[in-house]
């Protein structure tokens, strides 16, 4: 994350699939909202990108982004929030070796 209180949430979810290409994404609802309905479907970054791209608040309050699931080859990438503050994150996709990060903290 930028470390600012706004940023661009399709930019931070770029930055933390890293160099990789994001091979796909589920948008989930706005905030902690959560619709009851059919399932959203994974899409190509190219079609999610642009839902995506806007400015939003990574400061501390309710959530102001999409619940997202983004997949590359070796990440997944999701929305953590901590006390409020809001950032976007990524853990392995398949098992590694190595020290376990703890979002939030």
């Amino acid at each position: 994350m930028s470390g600012s209180d706004t940023a661009n949430f399709a930019d931070d979810i770029q930055g933390a699939a890293g160099a990789e290409p994001i091979e796909g994404v589920v948008i989930g609802a706005l905030g902690w909202e959560r619709d009851g309905g059919e399932a959203p479907e994974v899409l190509a970054w190219e079609d999610a990108r642009s839902t995506l791209d806007y400015e939003y608040d990574d400061g501390y309050g309710a959530p102001e982004c999409h619940a997202i699931y983004a997949w590359t080859a070796s990440r997944v990438v999701f929305v953590s929030t901590y006390d409020g503050s809001t950032r976007v994150t990524w853990v392995p996709r398949n098992p590694v070796a190595g020290w376990p990060d703890m979002p939030g903290g």
